[in-house]
């Protein structure tokens, strides 16, 4: 079992997602891990940039970058991300894992989202900012995360057509969230 976990900034997806690998008992891989994997390589030169996620938070930057590159700037590390699915049962987070597997038969992929107004409590909460600073990191992160993914997916971030369960976790807990992602999971994959 393969689960993909996109989520938007501040509603705590990344947890989330440790708690269903925890739960599961399989590895948890996130943009670090996975560049320590491709650090592994001998062609973690191709994959650096995917990884240290530049920010793309101009729509013209992705259509003239995308003709420039023909479009195959995700090949190498799409294939990266697909061995490593292939090597065993895990937990992605981000790096297009929905896209990059949305044909695995064993893979799950799911979209955690809240309303700005959680989210916004969440981050004020965790970093200790203003309700305007805070505000301000969520637009800039999701900004960042939409354009890396339409950069190297050419399709749009966080709409429902790309994931086999979306869900919002303000209110439930965290565990309950990861409880209600495995279940799905499971009946999905008919285990």
């Amino acid at each position: 079992m393969i689960i993909t976990i996109g989520r938007e900034y501040g509603c705590n997806g990344h947890r989330i997602g440790e708690l269903v690998a925890e739960k599961l008992g399989v590895k948890l891989y996130d943009k670090n891990s996975l560049a320590e994997e491709a650090r592994k390589t001998d062609y973690y030169e191709d994959l650096q940039a995917f990884y240290e996620e530049t920010p793309v938070n101009s729509l013209l930057y992705v259509i003239a970058t995308r003709s420039y590159n023909g479009g195959k700037q995700g090949e190498i590390p799409f294939a990266f991300i697909r061995k490593i699915a292939e090597k065993e049962p895990c937990v992605i987070i981000g790096r297009c894992g929905n896209y990059v597997l949305r044909n695995h038969p064993d893979a799950v992929n799911v979209f955690i989202h809240q309303p700005m107004k959680d989210r916004i409590a969440r981050i004020m909460e965790v970093h200790g900012v203003s309700e305007s600073k805070a505000e301000h990191m969520i637009e800039r992160e999701d900004k960042a995360r939409e354009g890396f993914h339409t950069y190297y997916t050419d399709e749009k971030w966080n709409i429902a057509d790309g994931y086999d369960l979306t869900i919002n976790s303000s209110s439930m807990s965290e565990d309950t969230v990861a409880d209600i992602i495995i279940a799905f999971a499971q009946k999905k994959g008919g285990k």
